[in-house]
């Protein structure tokens, strides 16, 4: 049991310090940020506008709050 402890524990830490970077990502420049997170303006409208609140409780799962792109990884088809 410790063991799925860890892993949401883990997850939940993830998810914040995603969050967090994402966050900064738009501040510092809106359309880089959109593009390397994949994501749409309604979607970075969200995400900039997130308390801390909010976000702690949107970290808090047992998901990921990102998806990989494998798709776009360099040499990839």
């Amino acid at each position: 049991m410790a063991e799925q402890s860890d892993i949401e524990t883990a997850i939940f830490e993830f998810n914040k310090a995603y969050l967090l970077l994402a966050q900064r990502m738009l501040a510092h420049d809106r359309d880089v940020g959109k593009q390397m997170l994949g994501i749409s303006e309604p979607i970075a409208k969200t995400l900039v506008s997130l308390t801390p609140a909010e976000m702690e409780a949107l970290s808090d799962s047992t998901s990921l709050v990102c998806e990989l792109r494998l798709d776009k990884l360099p040499g990839s088809a």
